[in-house]
């Protein structure tokens, strides 16, 4: 309650002391626009020098060839109906193909002999496997792998 008198009687006294500050700066103002003009005076003086910048657009003289102009004159070779950079493309994609191709029969030929060579290195079939499969102590038989029953051109 007492904060609350006190902000109330802060408020009071600065709303009392404004309109004599306002009077005062009012008051300045009119004082510094009534003196006289400044004795200063700036004359306009000629520059020394000009500058002119004409800029062209990058290869303007590629585009902006004027419609009355002629080709050179002299000889030209004829046109030949198809591109050379096309045909180059052709022969390095057919020839990047053919590269990919033979890569790949070799990356075939080479799982086939790595599978062919796991199989072989895999124990016979356990004699003494139940009839519940191999048995736990022993490693896979050739029969019982997946990879090694099915047909190599089907893997």
């Amino acid at each position: 309650m007492l904060t609350a008198t006190l902000a109330i009687s802060t408020i009071a006294i600065a709303s009392a002391q404004e309109p004599s500050g306002t009077a005062a700066s009012l008051a300045r103002v009119r004082a510094a626009l009534n003196r006289p003009a400044s004795k200063l005076a700036l004359k306009d003086r000629p520059p020394d020098f000009t500058v002119h910048i004409e800029t062209r657009p990058p290869m303007a003289d590629i585009f902006d060839v004027p419609a009355w102009a002629t080709d050179p004159v002299g000889w030209q070779p004829p046109g030949v109906g198809f591109d050379l950079l096309s045909l180059f493309r052709s022969v390095a994609k057919s020839a990047a193909d053919a590269k990919r191709g033979h890569d790949l029969r070799l990356a075939r030929e080479d799982v086939q002999r790595s599978v062919a060579a796991y199989c072989a290195a895999l124990p016979a079939a356990d004699s003494r496997a139940g009839a519940d499969g191999p048995s736990a102590s022993s490693d896979w038989p050739a029969k019982a792998a997946q990879i090694c029953s099915t047909s190599p051109a089907i893997r």
